[in-house]
């Protein structure tokens, strides 16, 4: 089967696997190279150099100039079609070859994708309506949280083909409600407990000169997701400097980056922020472990710990606990600690809204001013009113 079309990213070739490098024979330097695909191949170019920032400038302006004559061309080869003469399937179709590969998450838009297209099969855009929306909540069967992502990835779907002239205008969706007490935290003798677990279970191997070594990538996972409260996907692209593919910490200076550079902000927004006190010793000791990324094993990144992470929890008795509890966790500590909904969303990048909405009922003065309230008449005006109740 030919693979995805993916966007262009940087690896690394070399005469040996140092650095995380992939070996090539007749190489005697380790250079960068831009890898991507094109109608399921693989193209490789040379970027000259073994500097990663280098590489990186090297990748930005491949980007630029690949992405300008081809959105040049498509304008004026596709023009906008009507509702009615789109189906939603081709709608997706466009979203995700065309979208995904340079969004946030596009693992997570093509999951998303390969549910929704076989229930609206031979649907035109618009029939994609608000019966339409909840009868799809209805049949599908999936949990109501899983259930608006895949149906906000479709509201987006319909607003990127208008924005890019492919549609006119978009249907209508609904989304299910927001489910309400659905967001599981950790107390803090719970999170001691994972982190212990997760610490106990760390690899063990000896490195080429007999030293032996110790796989931390899961407790500092676990680590970073309850001091700073970042996603997954955030945690585990962050490296040690500046790059176009994920955050970076900057143990100068104190603080962590979450945003790749050239990332434009979405709703899952990305914050630069102080390093939490608790997280910064072991940063430090991270670094002297790990060469270019901050999660790594063996000297290469770690892509996903969902597994390790799943069985770290069932050893610890929190089969229902996930990478993403964590975020919820930082959140409703900073909650409870008497922080305000402005400085906890700045600090997590979520919305002051959304912190307001989802954890306000977790901080300690919700709802405490109403209770201590005068009723709007002050002492005196109760008192009399109490005289008055008296007689």
């Amino acid at each position: 089967m030919a693979k995805a079309n993916t966007g262009p990213k940087l690896v690394l070739f070399g005469p040996d696997n140092r650095y995380g490098a992939t070996p090539k024979r007749g190489f005697a330097e380790y250079l960068y190279y831009i890898r991507w695909y094109e109608a399921g191949s693989k193209r490789e170019r040379s970027t000259g150099t073994g500097n990663v920032r280098d590489a990186q400038q090297a990748l930005a302006a491949f980007i630029g100039e690949r992405n300008r004559p081809a959105a040049a061309e498509e304008s004026q080869r596709c023009g906008p079609a009507a509702p009615h003469e789109l189906t939603v399937t081709d709608m997706l179709g466009f979203y995700l070859q065309h979208h995904a590969p340079h969004a946030a998450a596009p693992e997570r838009i093509r999951y998303a994708i390969r549910n929704l297209i076989p229930w609206w099969d031979g649907v035109m855009v618009d029939g994609v309506t608000a019966g339409a929306c909840r009868r799809y909540a209805l049949e599908s069967g999936r949990a109501p949280a899983t259930i608006r992502r895949e149906l906000g990835t479709l509201a987006a779907a319909m607003t990127w083909c208008v924005t890019e002239g492919r549609l006119t205008q978009g249907g209508i969706v609904v989304l299910p409600p927001v489910p309400k007490d659905e967001q599981p935290f950790l107390n803090r003798a719970q999170a001691a407990k994972l982190l212990l677990t997760a610490w106990r279970r760390r690899q063990r191997w000896k490195d080429g000169e007999g030293r032996l070594s110790y796989n931390l990538h899961l407790p500092l996972f676990i680590l970073i997701g309850l001091y700073q409260g970042a996603r997954k996907e955030a945690i585990l692209g962050l490296q040690w400097q500046p790059n176009t593919e994920g955050g970076y910490v900057d143990l100068d200076r104190g603080f962590i980056d979450f945003n790749p550079i050239g990332r434009a902000q979405t709703k899952k927004r990305r914050a630069r922020v102080p390093i939490a006190a608790r997280l910064l010793p072991w940063l430090k000791v991270a670094r002297k472990a790990t060469r270019q990324f901050v999660i790594e094993c063996d000297g290469q990144p770690i892509r996903d710990v969902k597994i390790s992470f799943r069985n770290a929890a069932i050893a610890a008795g929190m089969q229902e606990v996930h990478p993403h509890t964590l975020r919820h966790t930082c959140v409703t500590w900073l909650l409870q600690d008497g922080l305000d909904v402005w400085q906890v969303g700045g600090f997590v990048g979520m919305s002051p809204q959304t912190v307001q909405q989802v954890y306000g009922h977790h901080a300690p003065e919700f709802m405490a001013e109403a209770a201590t309230s005068r009723r709007g008449k002050g002492d005196a005006g109760m008192k009399a009113g109490m005289k008055t109740i008296r007689a």
